[in-house]
């Protein structure tokens, strides 16, 4: 019991000090689950399969490493009674666990798109078992009926499993997770004789296997991470203007300090020439700053529609387009290498400008002033595989 108090410490100290390479969210995940279940018996694995068992959870994660879940799952499980010949019986039961669940890859730090997060888990649960008419019905062929059961009978769980996340997006991740459950000897209305199956070589046990296959929905940490990233960008911004800002104000120095060393004539023609190319030079900056913008438009996987959340991005061209009538616009489509074949990133990047193109025209722009452009995934805007699901407006 020390040892095992002992590990569990050392696992929460690594999930408060794990050296985090992004910023972690604390919250809520949500996960629904469809997969089979195997009880141990005498008959064959083939006879002891049930399936279906399904499941839903819910828990909360503290840390990167750590979360808190709680489960209900059942459905079907099955018993056997062997003689000359095999009878399998079938009851239902269902099954309501607390578990504490740690993330083995962020121990090593955390990573917001990491894409497989492997994970193990332990806990505890209350199994209420029912509808054990078929074991009843073969009751004179059991060779001790002190542990078969007819009214639902309830009884205490513990169980241990592993799994691993399957990342998708910021919200949501496919997993897949196997589990041990552990029970009374009278979980399968038998007393089971096998020495191996004696918890610590004393208590007498039944073993449920499951294997699940599942979605699981997190809220609020994608918002976040979205929250985050876009500040970041801002502020890159604003650093690349400032910088620009300071060069330009270092450059125009220099060129009043060299003029103010020419004599009082040569000094005051170069100021006017200097002033007015200035002035020029400016009003013609402040023209194509203004009518230049860059939006990316970005898609869901293996879509081209137009996202609602997008839309202003494409106002936002239109709204220059109208107000410099001189501008015009080149829409180049990409599409994410990660995923799908060539030639269907090749359509994909294809519709996706197109389509943008088409909701610009379609607010009154003539067609003569937009370009389209589609790359497939033979090119790449970021690094990050979903910011390649993108059609590039570019405006001049």
């Amino acid at each position: 019991m020390k040892k095992a108090l002992l590990i569990l410490t050392s696992v929460l100290v690594l999930a408060a000090s794990a050296n985090a390479q992004d910023t972690f969210y604390p919250g809520w995940q949500f996960g629904v689950k469809a997969g089979a279940t195997y009880s141990a018996g005498e008959a064959s694995f083939s006879d002891m399969l049930s399936i279906p068992a399904v499941g839903i959870n819910a828990g909360y994660q503290f840390t990167p490493v750590f979360t808190l879940r709680g489960e209900l799952s059942g459905f079907q499980s099955k018993g056997a009674v062997v003689t000359s010949v095999t009878d399998v019986y079938k009851f239902n039961y269902g099954q309501l666990d607390l578990d504490a669940v740690f993330d083995i890859a962020n121990i090593f730090g955390y990573k917001q798109r990491r894409l497989l997060n492997p994970y193990v888990f332990a806990g505890i649960g209350a199994n209420v078992r029912f509808n054990n008419a078929e074991a009843n019905a073969l009751k004179a062929k059991f060779y001790n009926t002190d542990y078969l059961w007819d009214a639902p009978v309830a009884s205490l769980t513990g169980r241990v499993g592993a799994g691993v996340d399957v990342r998708l997006s910021n919200a949501v991740k496919l997993f897949l997770e196997v589990a041990d459950n552990v029970y009374s000897d009278k979980f399968n209305s038998k007393k089971n004789e096998d020495p191996s199956a004696k918890l610590f070589g004393a208590i007498e046990c039944d073993y449920n296997l499951t294997a699940f296959l599942g979605l699981k929905l997190t809220l609020g940490q994608a918002s976040k991470i979205a929250a985050a990233e876009a500040a970041a960008a801002a502020a890159a911004a604003k650093a690349e203007a400032d910088r620009l800002a300071a060069e330009r104000a270092a450059a125009e120095k220099a060129a009043a300090e060299k003029a103010a060393a020419e004599k009082a004539r040569a000094e005051a023609e170069a100021a006017r020439l200097a002033a007015e190319k200035a002035a020029a030079e400016k009003a013609a900056a402040e023209r194509a700053a203004a009518r230049k913008i860059e939006q990316h438009v970005l898609f869901v996987i293996g879509q081209t529609k137009i996202r609602p959340s997008e839309t202003q991005k494409v106002q936002d061209v239109i709204d220059i387009l109208n107000t410099y009538p001189e501008a015009v616009v080149t829409v180049t489509g990409y599409a994410d290498k990660n995923t799908g074949t060539a030639k269907r990133n090749q359509f994909l990047s294809q519709k996706r400008a197109e389509n943008v193109a088409k909701a610009i025209e379609a607010a009154g722009i003539s067609a003569d002033r937009i370009s389209v452009n589609y790359v497939g995934d033979t090119q790449k805007v970021s690094e990050v595989p979903a910011e390649n699901r993108v059609a590039v407006c570019i405006t001049k």
